[in-house]
């Protein structure tokens, strides 16, 4: 007679915020340079002050500079009424207005570049 191994229970990953898919902002200049940020939540604010989500080292921003909204696969880009202005592929973003950001987009907040990047999730195989 041969006995059976117990079934082992499968773990059941939480999905990823935004999945299928994923947003990065990746610091291409100015004193964070070379930092990376994954976008975890529907809404981002990037500035110095300590009440932000994604906060940068740079003296040029405002404490609550930008704010990123992501909802439906989609991200978009609000300044916060900042003292220097916030700038998309080399356009300044007027105040009040919204900019939905495509991969690849350039945004210049103070001394800071940050590339906006975006890409699907896709799950690991199951294994066994």
């Amino acid at each position: 007679m041969t006995t059976q191994a117990p079934t082992q229970k499968r773990t059941v990953r939480a999905v990823p915020f935004g999945a299928p898919h994923v947003f990065i902002l990746a610091v291409i200049g100015g004193p964070d340079m070379e930092s990376t940020f994954k976008i975890c939540a529907s809404e981002t604010t990037l500035g110095r002050g300590d009440r932000t989500t994604l906060r940068l080292q740079d003296d040029e921003i405002s404490k609550r500079h930008c704010t990123v909204r992501c909802d439906a696969g989609q991200c978009h880009l609000v300044d916060e009424d900042s003292l220097n202005g916030t700038e998309v592929n080399g356009r300044n973003l007027r105040k009040g207005l919204t900019v939905r950001l495509h991969h690849g987009d350039e945004i210049r907040i103070g001394a800071t570049r940050l590339l906006f990047l975006t890409g699907k999730f896709t799950p690991a195989p199951d294994e066994g």
